[in-house]
């Protein structure tokens, strides 16, 4: 009779242990994983915003090297087109000028200015880049705005 008390107590005693081992209880409310989900999509908009806000940054020193390579394209350009100028002023003048020179120096002053328009494309270019990255930024601010995470205090 011993034998089934002792067998029973610890049949009892293994199923209690099975099932405490079993049970969870939850030390996060529902109220804080919404919270904490919150928080972390804020931090995600705001890593967003920064990541294309260091793109704006590198798009504009961009700009700034095309500006002054435009510079230098339109002084090219105007240095050509004055001695092209001086040139056919000599031309008109009646003085003997070589034809050879005359078309090298058209030359030079027609490739000086395509040079110059095609630095100011590429300027324009990439200033359009950086207004469209500005929008997008503002953009997701705004999105961010409306992500603030709520605080939820929890009084037991």
């Amino acid at each position: 009779m011993k034998k089934y008390i002792y067998l029973s107590l610890g049949l009892a005693l293994a199923f209690t242990v099975e099932t405490k081992a079993q049970t969870y209880e939850a030390k996060v409310s529902k109220d804080s994983v919404g919270v904490l989900t919150a928080r972390l999509e804020a931090l995600k908009a705001s890593q967003k915003i920064q990541e294309l806000k260091i793109d704006e940054a590198n798009k504009e020193a961009e700009v700034e090297k095309l500006r002054l390579k435009l510079l230098n394209a339109n002084d090219k350009a105007k240095e050509s087109a004055a001695k092209n100028s001086k040139h056919t002023d000599r031309l008109s003048g009646g003085a003997v000028v070589d034809i050879k020179e005359t078309a090298k120096l058209a030359k030079k002053a027609k490739s000086d200015m395509q040079e110059s328009q095609k630095a100011l494309d590429r300027y324009n270019k990439q200033i359009k880049a950086v207004e469209k990255l500005r929008v997008e930024i503002q953009a997701e601010e705004r999105k961010a705005s409306y992500k603030k995470p709520t605080i939820v205090f929890d009084y037991k």
